[in-house]
């Protein structure tokens, strides 16, 4: 139904815009306005900021046609995807060996903001990717290594995301596409600017049969902004309405994955959220020197999730999060003796009203289990310094710039067991995060950073209530008691790179890091249950090297090619639980981390023919990764693999034609692997269970310019 109506609408207002066309003369494009949405954590430009940045744009984003953000980012160095849940919008993303991720209980380590809101869940900091209105964003920004200014749960990284705004020139965009797996998306976006107000609002429709069996899929989104720019001031208010329903496929045992890719081992499982969420972004400037930005937001996020189990009851998770907080942010770009200096100061609070609650339904009665509520507070206090030491120390326009900086956190946790259970109690959290960091501009072409960060996370609300080998949570369970209490997450983290230009057409970008954790929380599995609980695993180490090239060869050619090798071990001896008999196994120092493959490899072309049509193809290798649940590196691990893209796009006058294939050579390879329970046979011994890859699949497309 809302299919039509978005056909419907873009028929209806491309026609008003033609009718009143003549007012507007497309060839005349005033400037663009600064757009500052949020508190910006890494307001300097790179020149001034010791660590790994790369940005998308908007055009960047949308040249591979991805569906969720973690398609998008999978160009760049060292991103990998695993795919638990076996659909292309709950993908898991990996960088530096660290994960942002939808599945509920899978220990996180990447921070995720949408126009300065973090967007990790106050349950156990999961990312809902398929909320992320992706179609809106004008600019992604990934910041690599613990951040002070990004704050708690930044142990890898950051991943920064700006919507975009009304431009001067007024426009009215209909798409439609169409592809594999009965996919089709229907969008609908406006824009534009009668200063000194500007809006923006877009309509989407996503709908899907799935490549496996019983996993239809449907994404229902509304996203609306409206702008304020006049004088010294810049103010943003957005709005979402997000309704959408997951059906999941999961994992197969090993066979099955390789003779019936498309089976649905569990038909049943779902995932349906409903999101509201209102952000207000502030930007005041105070003289020629001062900058003040706020942002506050509001949001609720109602999420079902159900689960088909063959050796236990099916369960069903009910999630209802309320959240509203909000940052405060100065930022002074002054002098000290005769030497620039960028001072930031910032203030952060939220809380967020959390209500879960697990019931198991046997014979289709629901019983409830667990029923459990955590108010968290968090706060946040930071200080950032740059000062420019040196200048033309070597060369005309050299500088040196120092950067310090420094952050205390505070997490509170408020557990009620509503069953009158051994679950509730309060667990605070804090801890000051330093960061110093030195760049090196020797010129324009040509800089080297080097800096030493520090990051924290706190447990998280379902970590806090399935602690330790006595508090195991059946299926989605939340609510026994924790013994032994979980440790805050601490990492140390050192960073050496730079930027060079060698020759015009060249740009290369090389980074070398080392992560040191200390009280890692992972998630385990005991042999012969279908529950997991959390525990600190002593000390962990990620490391390794990111090389990146960006050549434009002729105007009309360019490219990339990006390696990256990474190292994930044990530090310490631990023993952790495993579905593997018998059920514990002892992981020994350099023992390597699930699921990280240490090389990766993508590169990718886009030829001009012409300056109206684009061809575009790309190529990423992954290589080998040990399952999860094998630790110990003792089992076969999923096999490296090699996959192939391609795209092309035409545009005539006010028409944009487009066309993908996926997996052009139609590479049969999996994502992910683990140890399960086969309940579909006898005895119910524990096997290899994998994720198959889709096959070669395609996307067809239009939109419309008005």
């Amino acid at each position: 139904m809302l299919a039509r109506v978005l056909c419907a609408l873009a028929l209806a207002v491309g026609l008003a815009a033609n009718a009143t066309a003549q007012q507007y003369d497309p060839n005349v494009r005033l400037p663009e306005i600064r757009v500052t949405p949020r508190p910006e954590p890494e307001k300097l430009p790179p020149s001034s900021t010791p660590s790994r940045v790369d940005t998308l744009t908007g055009t960047e984003l949308k040249s591979d046609r991805p569906s969720v953000l973690p398609e998008a980012l999978e160009r760049l160095p060292g991103v990998t995807l695993q795919s638990e849940q076996g659909n292309r919008l709950q993908a898991d993303l990996s960088l530096r060996g660290f994960t942002a991720s939808p599945v509920t209980g899978l220990p996180q380590g990447l921070s995720v903001f949408l126009d300065g809101v973090r967007l990790n869940e106050p349950t156990v900091e999961e990312v809902n990717f398929d909320l992320i209105p992706l179609e809106d964003i004008e600019r992604v920004d990934v910041i690599r290594g613990p951040s002070v200014l990004f704050g708690r749960n930044t142990l890898g990284g950051a991943v920064n995301m700006v919507t975009r705004r009304g431009k001067e020139v007024r426009e009215v965009v209909p798409e439609v596409t169409a592809g594999s797996f009965g996919h089709r998306d229907y969008r609908l976006r406006l824009g534009g600017a009668d200063r000194p107000l500007d809006y923006a609002l877009s309509l989407t429709e996503s709908l899907e049969d799935g490549y496996r069996d019983f996993t239809a899929a449907r994404v229902s989104r509304v996203f609306a902004k409206l702008g304020l720019a006049t004088g010294g001031t810049d103010a943003t208010l957005s709005y979402q309405y997000s309704q959408n329903r997951i059906k999941q496929a999961g994992s197969l045992p090993e066979r099955d994955a390789h003779d019936h890719p498309r089976r649905n081992f569990t038909a049943g499982d779902f995932f349906e959220p409903e999101l509201h969420q209102a952000i207000f972004n502030g930007e005041q400037q105070i003289g020629e020197r001062l900058t003040v930005t706020v942002n506050g937001f509001v949001r609720a996020l109602d999420t079902e999730q159900f689960n088909v189990s063959l050796i236990a009851p099916n369960s069903r998770l009910l999630n209802r999060m309320r959240s509203t907080g909000g940052t405060a942010q100065a930022t002074h770009d002054g002098a000290i003796a005769l030497r620039r200096n960028v001072l930031t100061v910032g203030v952060e609070y939220a809380r967020h009203d959390v209500r879960s609650r697990t019931f198991e339904e046997p014979t289709g009665a629901r019983e409830i289990q667990a029923d459990l509520t955590d108010v968290q507070d968090a706060v946040g206090l930071w200080a950032q310094d740059s000062l420019t030491l040196l200048r033309g120390l070597f060369m005309p326009g050299s500088t040196l710039i120092l950067t310090v900086a420094g952050r205390w956190d505070f997490v509170r946790h408020d557990i009620d067991d509503r069953l009158g259970g051994p679950s509730g109690g309060v667990h605070a959290f804090d801890r000051f995060n330093p960061r110093a960091g030195v760049n090196f501009n020797l010129s324009e072409r040509l800089r080297v950073f080097a800096s030493y960060s520090e990051g924290f996370r706190a447990p998280a609300f379902l970590e806090l209530t399935c602690a330790g080998p006595g508090a195991i949570c059946p299926g989605l369970q939340v609510g026994v008691a924790p013994d032994p209490p979980l440790h805050a997450v601490t990492a140390q983290s050192w960073e050496l790179g730079g930027q060079a230009r060698p020759l015009t057409w060249l740009e290369v970008d090389v980074s070398g890091f080392r992560t040191d954790v200390s009280d890692d929380i992972f998630s385990v599995a005991p042999t012969g249950t279908t529950g997991v609980f959390f525990q600190n695993v002593g000390r962990t180490r990620r490391e390794g090297i990111e090389l990146a090239l960006r050549a434009r060869a002729t105007s009309s050619l360019n490219g990339y090619l990006n390696y990256t090798f990474t190292r994930a071990t044990f530090q310490d001896s631990a023993e952790l639980a495993t579905p593997l008999p018998p059920g514990v196994e002892t992981v020994r120092p350099g023992d390597s981390l699930a699921l990280v493959p240490r090389h990766r490899i993508n590169a990718g072309a886009a030829y001009h023919p012409w300056p109206w049509a684009t061809l575009s193809l790309d190529v990423r290798y992954v290589s080998s990764q040990f399952l999860r649940g094998d630790e110990v590196n003792r089992q076969r691990p999923l096999a490296d693999y090699v996959v192939v893209g391609a795209g092309a796009s035409a545009r005539i006058r006010q028409v944009e034609i487009f066309a993908r294939v996926n997996n052009l050579l139609d590479a049969r390879y999996e994502t992910f692997g683990t140890f399960a329970v086969n309940g579909r046979e006898p005895g119910n011994p524990v096997q290899r269970f994998l994720t198959p890859a889709p096959p070669i699949n395609f996307l067809v497309g239009a939109e419309c310019i008005f």
